[in-house]
């Protein structure tokens, strides 16, 4: 087999392909395929045994995408070279909310809020400084 490489086909794919056969064998997705599937999901977290989110978890992933965003924010304001005053204002108010009930997204939200408050501890210690 004979490889071109490009942009559209760099890095190569190995992929195995089954031998097909009158049966019509097929492989079982790999562990790594299945966890590939699970990862690109759109709202970016894993399904947790096919439950449905409580609604406590749903408000605390709209309460980390919220963090999220507020970080990118604030990073893309300091490295502009620019102290955004609004982005340090909205993020201090999603540091405080809703965890959820998963202890997944309990942890995760927990880790969030102390990375805000993190940033803005460091945002006030250069702001006394001056």
């Amino acid at each position: 087999m004979m490889l071109r490489v490009g942009p559209a086909n760099w890095p190569p794919r190995m992929t195995p392909v089954p031998a097909r056969s009158e049966a019509g064998f097929r492989l079982p997705p790999s562990p790594a395929a299945l966890a590939t599937a699970a990862v690109a999901r759109p709202d970016g977290l894993l399904p947790l045994g096919g439950a449905m989110p409580t609604p406590r978890d749903v408000l605390a992933r709209r309460r980390g995408r919220a963090l999220l965003g507020g970080l990118g924010a604030l990073q893309r304001a300091l490295l502009a070279g620019k102290a955004d005053a609004g982005a340090l204002r909205s993020l201090a108010g999603l540091v405080d909310g809703e965890d959820g009930d998963d202890p997944d997204i309990a942890d995760a939200m927990r880790a969030l809020a102390l990375r805000a408050r993190i940033e803005l501890a460091r945002a006030e210690a250069v702001t006394t400084s001056r």
